[in-house]
């Protein structure tokens, strides 16, 4: 028998390589004669380049890194992937939640400049093709902030420039844009945005409403935030004779996904779909009797282009049964059953609360390993 375990990062414990390989660990110690090959998996947000790394690395792949402005403007050092004339960047690791304190963060304030630097340095150094993961973003800027460091210049009433980095904080400055310098350096630039959210830019539905208290946004901070990328919406809109607010994941990352589309004609690629074809997913995939896949905590959002989800999909297709592992379950056992779940295991029904589940991660996954060993192979 072949055991294929592919989870996602479980957030606040785990790496998706750290959960899968404890998984992993509890079944060969228990049938240590089967196969189990660990193939940890991303949907496009935090985690991509570790979960990308070592099968990329094995591809010819290089890691690269360069020092840029965090979502603060603190200095940040940043990997990235690259090989030929293709980049992989993922948006966290130069702009993400967890590089700022809760008590430091306020997000009208941060800026993705960061990753505006990070596409200058993947560029410079010969690629023409780059997939961008956009998630667990710190900001809520519009990608304004990434598009000022590749030299788009934002002006306000008076026809100054807007020199420091930019922010939500500065949305209702903007009055105008110039794009020339930065559409003569990177014309030849195609990018792909790798997101794992639908939401438009704009509305009930869009950045600032829904990401932005999750952000920790609060008070008159979300109001201004609104307004302030209705506002700026509409300027670029004007500019680029094009709308984006109410496309598909334009609201991804604060507003990256817009950006993405306005500025580079940006194709969206769904996350988890985008990282499986990445690491060879199918064919391993087809040399497998069972498959895990999990994540942190999985409820109604993970229905629809999470990483387990997406694993799901490809496995069920080819007749392979699928368990999910999950930290926390949102939904009932039933509804992950009706997904297509064979069988269901959670870490918080067996610890004392979450605190301790995430304390006991790795502990609590291996004796799942060992149990759904016990009782399947």
């Amino acid at each position: 028998m072949t055991v294929l375990v592919a989870l996602d990062s479980f957030k606040g414990s785990l790496s998706a390589r750290e959960a899968s390989e404890a998984l992993a660990k509890g079944i060969r110690s228990e049938r240590p004669n089967e196969k189990v090959i660990v193939l940890p998996v991303a949907d496009g947000g935090d985690g991509l380049i570790d979960c990308l790394k070592d099968d990329l690395l094995a591809d010819g792949w290089q890691v690269k890194t360069v020092l840029v402005s965090g979502p603060y403007g603190q200095n940040v050092e940043v990997p990235y992937l690259a090989k030929g004339d293709c980049a992989v960047i993922e948006m966290a690791t130069c702009c993400g939640l967890t590089l700022v304190p809760k008590e430091q963060r306020r997000v009208i304030f941060a800026s993705s400049y960061g990753l505006g630097e990070v596409i200058r340095d993947a560029y410079l150094n010969g690629a023409r093709q780059i997939h961008i993961g956009l998630g667990g973003s710190a900001t809520n800027d519009l990608g304004l902030g990434c598009m000022q460091a590749l030299g788009v210049k934002f002006f306000d009433a008076d026809g100054q420039p807007i020199t420091d980095h930019i922010s939500a904080n500065d949305f209702c400055k903007i009055v105008r844009l110039e794009t020339e310098d930065f559409s003569d350096r990177f014309q030849d630039l195609s990018v792909m945005a790798v997101c794992d959210v639908n939401n438009p830019l704009l509305g009930p539905t869009g950045a600032t409403a829904v990401f932005g208290p999750q952000k920790g946004v609060q008070g008159d901070d979300l109001s201004r935030m609104q307004s302030g990328m209705a506002w700026a919406a509409t300027i670029l809109s004007e500019h680029f004779l094009k709308d984006f607010s109410q496309s598909i994941s334009s609201g991804a990352a604060g507003g990256m996904g817009a950006a993405l589309m306005w500025f580079f004609n940006a194709k969206r690629l769904k996350g988890i779909d985008a990282v499986l074809d990445m690491i060879g997913f199918d064919a391993i995939l087809k040399q497998s009797d069972y498959v895990l896949t999990g994540e942190g905590s999985f409820d109604e959002q993970s229905l629809s282009g999470k990483a387990p989800s997406g694993v799901l999909d490809r496995a069920s297709r080819n007749n392979k049964p699928t368990f999910l592992v999950v930290g926390s379950l949102k939904i009932s056992i039933d509804r992950c059953k009706e997904l297509g779940f064979a069988n269901v295991y959670d870490l918080l029904s067996r610890s004392s609360g979450l605190t301790d589940s995430l304390q006991k991660a790795k502990e609590l996954l291996t004796q799942i390993g060992r149990q759904w060993a016990k009782t399947y192979l």
